[in-house]
C-alpha cells in the first residue's frame, strides 16, 4: 500500500454547498471536492496547490488517491469527475468514488504505445490509435498507473488488439478480445496514388466511351 500512500490529500469537511459556497472556497485557493461511495455523499475541500502538484506526480485522473481527514476520514478513491477552466488551467470542482479494500474495482487506464512501428518506419504507413484508454478489473492495490503496447513489430495492414497485450497479474482486461487498439494502413501518398490511377481510369473509359458513340453516330450518319 506504499505507493498509494504517496497519493494522499489531505480533506476538511464543508458544510455549505452551492455555487456562492464553491466560488469562496476556489479563493481562498481551495478546491471543493465531493466524496460519492455506497450511501455516501459527503461534500469536501482540498488544497489547490497540493491537488495540482499530486495530480503531475499521478497519471492523471486514472489513479488511485487516498483521502485523509481530521475526522479520521481514511479513504481510497478514484477520480469520477474533474471540471476545470480551460482558459484559466484551474481546477473548478473534482467528484470523488470511493473505493472499497479487498473488493474489485473497475475502471479505465491509459494506454501508452511503445516504439515505433515496422510498417511504419520501413514502408511508409500511417499508425492509427482507435483506443486512449483500457478497460479493467482489479484489486486496489493491483491498479496499474498504465498499459503499455509495444509495436515495434507491427507491419503495413495488420492492427493489434486487446488480446495482443500483455498478462498482468491480478489484472483483467474488461473489452472484447478482439477489439483493435492500433493499425498500420497504406500512406497518404499510396492513396493518393490510387486515387489518381482510379481518376485516370475514368477519364480514359470516358473518352472510350465517347468514342464509340462518335463511331456509333456516323454509322447512323453513312447509313
Amino acid at each position: 500500500m506504499s505507493e498509494l500512500s504517496e497519493l494522499t490529500l489531505q480533506v476538511s469537511p464543508r458544510e455549505k454547498t452551492g455555487r456562492n459556497a464553491c466560488n469562496s472556497i476556489r479563493n481562498a485557493g481551495k478546491i471543493p471536492v465531493i466524496l460519492y461511495g455506497k450511501d455516501l455523499n459527503k461534500p469536501y475541500s482540498v488544497d489547490g496547490k497540493e491537488t495540482r502538484m499530486l495530480l503531475r506526480r499521478a497519471s492523471g485522473t486514472s489513479s488511485l488517491f487516498r483521502l485523509l481527514g481530521k475526522d479520521g476520514e481514511d479513504e481510497l478513491v478514484l477520480i469520477k469527475d474533474l471540471q476545470k477552466d480551460q482558459i484559466k488551467d484551474k481546477i473548478l470542482h473534482i467528484d470523488f468514488i470511493q473505493v472499497t479494500r479487498g473488493e474489485d474495482l473497475q475502471t479505465k487506464v491509459p494506454l501508452v504505445i511503445l516504439g515505433e512501428a515496422s510498417g511504419v518506419k520501413n514502408e511508409g504507413g500511417i499508425l492509427e490509435v482507435l483506443a486512449n484508454e483500457i478497460e479493467i478489473k482489479c484489486r486496489p492495490s493491483k491498479l496499474p498507473s498504465q498499459i503499455d503496447l509495444d509495436i515495434s513489430a507491427l507491419d503495413l495492414g495488420s492492427n493489434l488488439q486487446i488480446r495482443d497485450l500483455a498478462d498482468i497479474d491480478g489484472v483483467t482486461f474488461m473489452d472484447s478480445p478482439e477489439m483493435m487498439l492500433v493499425s498500420c494502413v497504406g500512406s497518404a501518398s499510396g492513396r493518393s496514388d490510387a486515387e489518381e490511377d482510379d481518376g485516370s481510369a475514368d477519364v480514359e473509359d470516358a473518352e472510350e466511351h465517347e468514342g464509340s458513340v462518335g463511331e456509333s453516330e456516323e454509322t447512323k450518319e453513312g447509313e
